[in-house]
């Protein structure tokens, strides 16, 4: 199997966008987000079987107790019975497995499989260090849309236990944006370059096809159109678990012209001015005009 894939960027970068258009790939899956590979990380780090015989089960019930584990479906038993089968010799094995058994039960044994987690931006040396050989993609989106964004999300009302929690305040959202995406960047600093890639929002939604193109030659993968046909499929088989569609709605559709810049009509020329004073180096750093 191919090494993994993670996608990682601030929250409201595209990021759920890129996971459902990768995984409409038909050699790669990504399921919904869940970090129970980082959670459960420094609890597991040392696996080792031969001490600690019920070492697999504890595992699978910490595993099964995990926030967001829900939505993936997984049948739990089935999971057990399949590691038990080939038994993990690491962690980073045991990780692995559970989305080969996902891959499994969603029809699409033997597929690549991938991550997608914002949190993510924060624990890029843990991930590398459970899979050396994997392949990073950091989706960039613009600050400034980024907060608007955040902020259209603060005005709506929303029961689910998974809303996200973001700031509200100018300032607040754009050294959070900036700490995010320059943390990924030091992250990248110690890779093999060849390992990692980075994309624009813009990019991404405004020329989607040689954008994928370009992205499936940097995987090592073939390009297929069905990556594009993502609003149909997450429409058709709930790709995105209803319970985050709160907030994740346009991935029933595609990108529009209006989704680019809203900025420059949602916020202020003092809100513009407070953002760059903040996160101008790095909007400038990925093309963003200041």
């Amino acid at each position: 199997m191919k090494p993994p894939i993670f996608i990682i960027g601030n929250p409201r970068s595209g990021t759920t966008l890129l996971r459902l258009m990768l995984t409409c790939h038909p050699a790669i899956v990504i399921p919904p987000e869940c970090g129970f590979a980082v959670w459960l990380y420094d609890a597991y780090k040392s696996w080792d079987r031969d001490r600690d015989p019920d070492l697999l089960n504890r595992w699978i019930a910490d595993l099964a107790g995990c926030r967001k584990i829900e939505t993936w479906n997984l049948h739990i038993q089935g999971l057990s019975v399949f590691l038990e089968s080939r038994p993990p010799s690491s962690y980073s094995e045991a990780v692995s497995a559970v989305y080969e058994w996902y891959a499994r039960e969603q029809g699409r044994p033997s597929t690549r499989w991938g991550d997608k987690n914002n949190f993510h931006v924060n624990h890029v040396g843990t991930i590398r260090t459970l899979f050396p050989e994997a392949f990073f993609v950091h989706l960039v989106r613009d600050g400034r849309d980024v907060a608007c964004s955040y902020r259209e999300l603060n005005r709506r009302t929303m029961d689910s236990r998974y809303a996200p929690n973001l700031p509200n305040e100018i300032a607040d959202i754009a050294r959070e944006w900036t700490a995010n995406v320059e943390n990924v960047n030091r992250a990248f600093s110690a890779f093999d370059r060849e390992r990692v890639t980075e994309i624009r929002y813009e990019t991404l939604t405004s020329e989607p096809e040689v954008t994928l193109k370009a992205l499936c030659d940097f995987l090592e993968e073939e390009y297929d159109e069905r990556m594009l046909t993502y609003p149909e499929v997450n429409r058709a088989r709930q790709l995105e678990p209803a319970e985050f569609l709160q907030w994740k709605e346009k991935t029933l559709r595609p990108p529009t012209p209006r989704d680019q810049a809203p900025h420059l009509t949602q916020l202020t020329p003092e809100e513009i001015r407070t953002f760059e004073e903040i996160g101008g180096g790095v909007l400038r750093k990925y093309g963003y005009a200041t």
